[in-house]
């Protein structure tokens, strides 16, 4: 199912496909990270998962250190690699981490939208939306 999404302004002209029906039981970063069972976010009242051995802190470098700990590594770009996996971690214009996407065989993005739908999407698609922009791309060997 073909949509747009007033928070994604550039979804109108670029992919941005629903892929699942909405849920709550998990989030864009538990997406990327492959449990679609928990919701993860580093927050300070410890409502949600995080790892204990991961600093519980709503910063780029927890969520580096999230993505590490599953054997990711630091990249600088999205472009398809058929011997990685890829993920981008994406933040708000203070560099506050705000979201997490995941990429497919294909070279297109999924991703969870808070408790809403999965969508698949390019990374333009979702860039200079409400979640702002990629401020990491992060790969690890499948």
């Amino acid at each position: 199912m073909r949509s747009s999404f007033t928070p994604f302004p550039n979804s109108k002209i670029d992919p941005f496909l629903i892929t699942s029906p909405q849920t709550s039981s998990y989030n864009c970063i538990a997406w990327a990270f492959g449990d679609n069972s928990k919701w993860y976010w580093p927050d300070s009242s410890n409502i949600y998962f995080w790892p204990s051995d991961i600093p519980r802190q709503e910063t780029i470098n927890s969520f580096i250190k999230l993505f590490e700990s599953i054997g990711y590594i630091q990249t600088d770009n999205d472009n398809l690699d058929i011997e990685f996996e890829k993920i981008a971690i994406y933040g708000d214009s203070f560099s506050n981490p705000t979201h997490a996407a995941r990429q497919l065989q294909n070279g297109f993005w999924t991703s969870k939208l808070g408790q809403n739908f999965d969508v698949t999407h390019t990374i333009f698609s979702m860039s200079d939306g409400s979640y702002g922009n990629v401020l990491v791309y992060m790969k690890r060997q499948k």
